[in-house]
């Protein structure tokens, strides 16, 4: 039997692969052995002797410590695989959190993981041949750990590494907080919080790049929300899991860019933070770029400042910008409430998209992307 599949334009693991056509001669169905080493030799010509295949990509920081039970807290962190089957299952361990699937880029039933060891279903009675696979874990990092043990029911098809990856820092705006939700008048919920659904994941997706998120709701880099003393971002940063800081993380493979969005919560008790803001803020920007040496950073404003607040903000993040030579502005407009809210006055779905929208255009500019 012969298999043909195409792909025009989109992202597979992260690589760009343009009106690609694979082809391979399978078996007559009646031995899952010869189709899996069929499949195995296709993906090898796919993409030649020198590239650097891996069966599963993980995309974010995990902690790798043990192969068969990577560890995992930030939101938007992501596992990707191509696999050769009519079903998949994935074994998830660790406290409890929510995940997106998606399979040939559409969106399966959300998972629910009430923490443990769970085995979940991910797909099953696809037609027979080679599927896209993305896990994603869309709560964010203080729910705590969650553990991947691996896949199973499906031959898994070597791919490249992602080549091109946008590291995006942020509070509750970039986790999603609040975005599947009809708001204002809701608050935070596990089925309202969707990483997946903000700007950093709308903006990959159009540009077809991955992404990971660094973010955690009611966090600032010079005070939190309400002034709470917790971390701030600059502790929390050089982690893979943000919860217990003791996980340095090697910042490998490097981001094309960095965005940040930070300074909602340094406003948020009304009270302009003024030069320790500018000063906090110039700090980190150097603490990012003591692992990026010449990354661009983009410094962007927060769609949930308005007025006053909104302008002294961009103010702020101009003078920061000075100080780095890699560093740009990029201004996004206050949320509209002809857009809607998400919960608690959280950026709505349509919010998101525009400011996704915003980021790309930049993107195009800076990268050439």
């Amino acid at each position: 039997m012969r298999i043909c599949r195409v792909w025009s334009s989109p992202l597979i693991c992260g690589v760009v692969m343009t009106s690609l056509v694979a082809c391979g001669e399978l078996g007559d169905g009646d031995g899952d052995d010869d189709d899996a080493t069929d499949v195995a030799a296709l993906s090898n010509d796919e993409h030649g002797g020198d590239a650097v295949l891996e069966r599963i990509h993980y995309v974010g920081r995990f902690d790798l410590t043990t192969p068969s039970a990577p560890v995992f807290e930030w939101s938007g962190s992501a596992i990707w695989t191509r696999f050769f089957g009519t079903t998949i299952s994935a074994e998830l361990d660790g406290s409890s959190s929510d995940f997106e699937v998606e399979i040939d880029g559409v969106r399966q039933p959300v998972i629910f993981h009430p923490g443990g060891d769970q085995t979940y279903v991910l797909a099953s009675g696809l037609r027979r041949g080679i599927h896209d696979l993305k896990l994603t874990r869309r709560t964010e990092a203080f729910f705590s750990t969650s553990i991947f043990r691996g896949f199973s029911g499906a031959r898994l098809i070597p791919t490249p590494r992602p080549s091109r990856l946008i590291e995006m820092i942020g509070d509750s705006i970039t986790c999603g907080y609040g975005i599947t939700g009809v708001g204002p008048g809701c608050h935070f919920s596990h089925d309202t919080e969707a990483e997946t659904h903000a700007w950093g994941a709308l903006t990959a997706s159009q540009l077809g790049v991955t992404h990971h998120a660094i973010c955690w709701s009611g966090i600032g880099v010079f005070r939190n929300f309400n002034d709470e003393p917790s971390a701030l971002m600059p502790a929390r940063y050089g982690f893979i899991t943000p919860n217990e800081n003791t996980d340095p993380w090697g910042f490998r493979p490097r981001p094309q860019v960095v965005v940040i969005n930070l300074g909602t919560n340094d406003f948020s008790i009304g009270v302009d933070p003024g030069q320790g803001f500018v000063d906090a803020m110039t700090a980190f920007v150097a603490q990012v770029r003591s692992h990026y040496r010449s990354t661009p950073i983009v410094l962007t404003t927060s769609p949930m400042l308005g007025g006053t607040q909104h302008t002294t903000h961009k103010a702020y993040l101009e003078t920061v910008a000075k100080t780095d030579s890699h560093t740009v502005v990029l201004d996004l407009p206050e949320q509209q409430a002809a857009d809607g809210f998400g919960c608690d006055f959280h950026p709505s779905e349509i919010t998101a998209q525009k400011m996704a929208d915003k980021l790309t255009l930049q993107l195009h500019h800076l990268l050439g992307w």
